[in-house]
C-alpha cells in the first residue's frame, strides 16, 4: 500500500472538483467604473458541488441517516445539528427518533419527519425511493467503504455536500487527520509480515477475510494477506490450513481465545474487527493497536 500516493491522489481529486465548482463565470470579470475597466479574477463560488452523478445546488439543511459509520461521519465533521433521524442500530444518539434499520428502513416515518435528504450505505428499496422522491426526499446512497481510500472519499463527499467547494477540503483534511497520520505511522513501521484475518470460529474451522474489505485493505499496511482473492469477502479455513501457513502475525477477533489458537506458529493480535463493519476514522485506534503490538 502506497499511502502518501493514495492519499495525495485523494486530496488532488477533492481540489479539482472544488475548482469545477465553481458558477459559471468568465476567467476574467470585467468591474467597469466610470473612468475605469479592472480585470479581477474569478471568484470561487461555494455551489454547486459535483461527485459521481449527484450534483448539490446548496447545503441540505436536515438529513436522517440509516448507516451508523455515516451518523458518526456527520458528527466527525460537525453536523450533528442537521441530523434529524437516525437508524435503531445507530448508538449514543438516544435523543434522536429513529427510523429503522439498514436493511428495513421505516419509510413512513422518514416522510413524517421530512428531512431534505436521507443518507445510507444499504440499497433502497426501488419502490421505496420513488415514495421518498414524491414525499421530496432526496436519497443519497453511499456504498459500504472496502478501502481507506474509499473511506476518505466518504468524507470528502459528505463534507463536500454540506460545506461547499470553498470550506470542504479544510473540514475533510481536519477529520482526516488523526487516522491519515496514524495510517502513515504505520507504513513507516517497515513491517511487512503474512497474515490472516480471522473473524470467528466455526466447527474444524474460522470465518476470515478474503481480502475485499476495509479491514485486509487497512492492515496490508502490514504486510500481505494469504487469503486474498479476486472477488469473494470471506472464507472458511481449517485450523490445519492455518498450521501450514507461513504465518507470521493472525489479527484475530478478541471475541475469540488462546484456546481457539493455540500452538499456531505466528503472532496473534486481538482485535474488536467489528469496527471494521461500521468504518470510520476512529479506525484509527485499532491500527495504532497494531502498531504498538508490532513494534
Amino acid at each position: 500500500m502506497n499511502l502518501k500516493r493514495t492519499l495525495s491522489l485523494i486530496l488532488s481529486i477533492l481540489f479539482l472538483l472544488t475548482l469545477t465548482a465553481c458558477s459559471d463565470i468568465d476567467s476574467e470579470a470585467e468591474v467597469v467604473t466610470e473612468d475605469v475597466v479592472i480585470n479581477e479574477a474569478p471568484v470561487k463560488a461555494a455551489y454547486p458541488v459535483s461527485f459521481g452523478t449527484e450534483t448539490f445546488d446548496s447545503a441540505p439543511e436536515t438529513v436522517a441517516s440509516l448507516s451508523p459509520a455515516l451518523t458518526e461521519i456527520m458528527y466527525e465533521l460537525g453536523l450533528s445539528e442537521k441530523l434529524v433521524a437516525v437508524s435503531e442500530y445507530c448508538d449514543n444518539y438516544n435523543s434522536l427518533p429513529t427510523v429503522g434499520s439498514p436493511a428495513n428502513p421505516d419509510i413512513d416515518a422518514i416522510i413524517e419527519l421530512a428531512p431534505e435528504l436521507l443518507i445510507t450505505q444499504s440499497p433502497i428499496a426501488s419502490t421505496d425511493e420513488v415514495k421518498l422522491d414524491q414525499a421530496g426526499v432526496r436519497v443519497l446512497y453511499l456504498e459500504l467503504p472496502t478501502g481507506f481510500s474509499y473511506l476518505c472519499e466518504e468524507y470528502i463527499e459528505l463534507s463536500m455536500i454540506f460545506y461547499g467547494a470553498v470550506d470542504s477540503e479544510e473540514v475533510a483534511l481536519a477529520a482526516l487527520s488523526e487516522i491519515d497520520d496514524i495510517m502513515l505511522s504505520a507504513q513507516n513501521l517497515g513491517v511487512s509480515e503474512n497474515f490472516v484475518i480471522i473473524y470467528y470460529g466455526l466447527d474444524g474451522g474460522f470465518t476470515a477475510s478474503a481480502g475485499n474489505d476495509i479491514a485486509s485493505d487497512m492492515l496490508s499496511v502490514f504486510g500481505t494477506n494469504l487469503l486474498e482473492t479476486e472477488d469473494e469477502e470471506l472464507a472458511i479455513v481449517s485450523y490445519e490450513e492455518l498450521e501450514e501457513m507461513n504465518l507470521g502475525v493472525i489479527f484475530a477477533d478478541e471475541a475469540l481465545s488462546d484456546e481457539d489458537l493455540e500452538d499456531l506458529d505466528a503472532e496473534i493480535i486481538y482485535l474488536d474487527l467489528s469496527k471494521f463493519s461500521k468504518p470510520t476514522a476512529q479506525l484509527s485506534g485499532i491500527i495504532s493497536e497494531c502498531i504498538a503490538e508490532l513494534s
